[in-house]
């Protein structure tokens, strides 16, 4: 499993370890460069002609050392350099590009004339302002040029905390990253830029410091977390889930989600529903029990107590409508022993009673950007430009877990926070939400971790994705709907 750093505790993670063995800071620059090499003979034959963007800092050493590097093997290495006054490190690994025959060229119209590939390393992650003057001309140059790009630790121009473009950043075929992947490059316009990512060492043991980033898991991590069914496994093992969802117009949702539920491994489900879609759920979803209302909300509250308390782990929002005549029914659900996922319109009524907050530590939201705006009480725009901050604000209000989804879903519990990098446009579709409460509820107490519910949040986003994406390649990106992505549903 993956773990990004912020910029600034990768900074004082490499001081710190420099400082406590006594390694000097040219050597983790030398391995750097050799990553950045390796990725460009990933994308050049050995003697292509290569542009190195140098800035006068870290990044630029990087460079420069790579520069050197790619001249000695037999390549040729022009270098573009934002100043002649490099400092440190950078300057010893200029003066030895020079030394070994690399040519600086300081005319753009020259500069990328018979290359083949671009190597950026301006500017590295401690960049704060948006980029003007020569940096951004010449960033805007090699976009141009259409030559594939590859960043030194992170795109110029990039926020290696926030995934923000600082005025103009460099769109890249490859991106290699140090030690960690950095924060940004998962969020925002991180993943549409930076390209393919590659994490390279640079000497420092990957185990050493612990400093909490964002997780990232990968398909390979799936079969250790979900562990298979034993021979003597009955429904029981896996646990009851209990479904609050649906209204009149709206069953389609609350069938989705019991079906994924299902499909996802819950032991028994139940729906819990008005009366007059109980017919509808029962032909949708035969293999749930259906639990009708009654109309007289003091015996529907106590039906849904008792319900709760055969329950592990319980969903309510799908579909369910936002009729003021539901609140008595979300205090239930509030004080409900078991975890439970609020979403859809559950959050919209949580936002519009913020009296019912704060939820247990051990339930978790599930919104998206203009759920998460309704109930931080801000706009949209700043959800989508902040969602790391969205993330803690929404933690520190409910006091639930929290799955903000978006293109790059994030999750965050008391202990831990993740991203999904695996989304797709295809899940941009009616249905879609509604499918991942049902996989997180048949997650919920099966997945094995230090933070289990941060863990099947993750297993749970990842899952949904990777449906999405089985069910493009048979129908296409445009056409995957609700039921192409159920049907694609694997847990491993």
């Amino acid at each position: 499993m993956l773990e990004t750093i912020l910029p600034e505790q990768m900074k004082l993670l490499e001081e710190t370890y420099m400082s406590t063995y006594a390694i000097p800071s040219i050597l983790l620059m030398e391995q750097a460069a050799q990553g950045i090499v390796d990725a460009i003979s990933r994308h050049a034959d050995q003697k292509a002609c290569v542009v190195f963007l140098c800035g006068p800092g870290a990044n630029g050493g990087d460079g420069y050392a790579a520069a050197r590097i790619w001249q000695i093997r037999g390549g040729t290495s022009r270098i573009f350099e934002l100043s002649d006054r490099a400092s440190g490190d950078a300057a010893v690994n200029r003066t030895l590009a020079l030394q070994h025959g690399c040519t600086l060229v300081s005319d753009l119209s020259l500069l990328f004339q018979g290359a083949s590939v671009i190597v950026d390393a301006l500017f590295g992650t401690g960049l704060s302002r948006p980029l003007e003057g020569d940096a951004a001309q010449v960033i805007d140059a090699a976009n141009r040029s259409t030559l594939p790009i590859i960043a030194v630790d992170i795109p110029s121009g990039l926020s290696g905390k926030t995934g923000e473009i600082l005025g103009v950043a460099s769109h890249c075929i490859e991106t290699v990253t140090f030690h960690r992947p950095k924060t940004g490059l998962f969020l925002r316009h991180g993943p549409r830029i930076c390209g393919k990512l590659t994490v390279h060492p640079i000497l420092i043991p990957a185990s050493y410091g612990s400093i909490p980033g964002l997780q990232v898991i990968q398909s390979r991590d799936l079969p250790a977390l979900i562990a298979p069914r034993p021979a003597d496994a009955h429904k029981g093992t896996y646990g009851r889930t209990l479904i609050f969802a649906g209204s009149r117009g709206l069953a389609g949702a609350a069938a989705m989600c019991a079906r994924a539920a299902i499909r996802a491994g819950s032991g028994l489900t139940t729906l819990l529903c008005v009366s007059d879609i109980l017919p509808i759920l029962q032909v949708l979803v035969p293999q749930a029990t259906c639990l009708p209302l009654p109309n007289n909300t003091e015996e529907a509250c106590a039906m849904t107590s008792q319900a709760l308390t055969r329950a592990d782990r319980a969903v309510i929002g799908c579909g369910l409508s936002t009729d003021e005549a539901l609140l008595p029914l979300l205090s239930v659900f509030r004080s409900a022993s078991c975890p439970v996922i609020w979403d859809a319109d559950a959050l919209t009524l949580l936002s519009r009673h913020p009296d019912l907050l704060p939820l247990k530590s051990n339930d978790i939201i599930t919104p998206h950007p203009g759920e998460a705006a309704r109930l931080l009480a801000v706009s949209t725009s700043e959800v989508v430009g902040d969602p790391m901050q969205a993330l803690s604000e929404l933690r520190r209000r409910t006091g639930a877990s929290v799955l903000l989804k978006g293109a790059r879903t994030l999750m965050g519990t008391e202990s831990g926070q993740a991203v999904n990098l695996n989304g797709t446009p295809a899940l941009a579709k009616g249905g879609s939400g509604d499918l991942l409460a049902g996989i997180l509820a048949a997650l919920l107490g099966r997945v094995s971790g230090e933070d289990s519910t941060l863990t099947a949040m993750q297993c749970a986003c990842y899952i949904h994705a990777q449906a999405a994406q089985t069910a493009c390649k048979e129908v296409g990106e445009d056409c995957v709907t609700a039921e192409d992505i159920l049907s694609s549903i694997r847990l491993r």
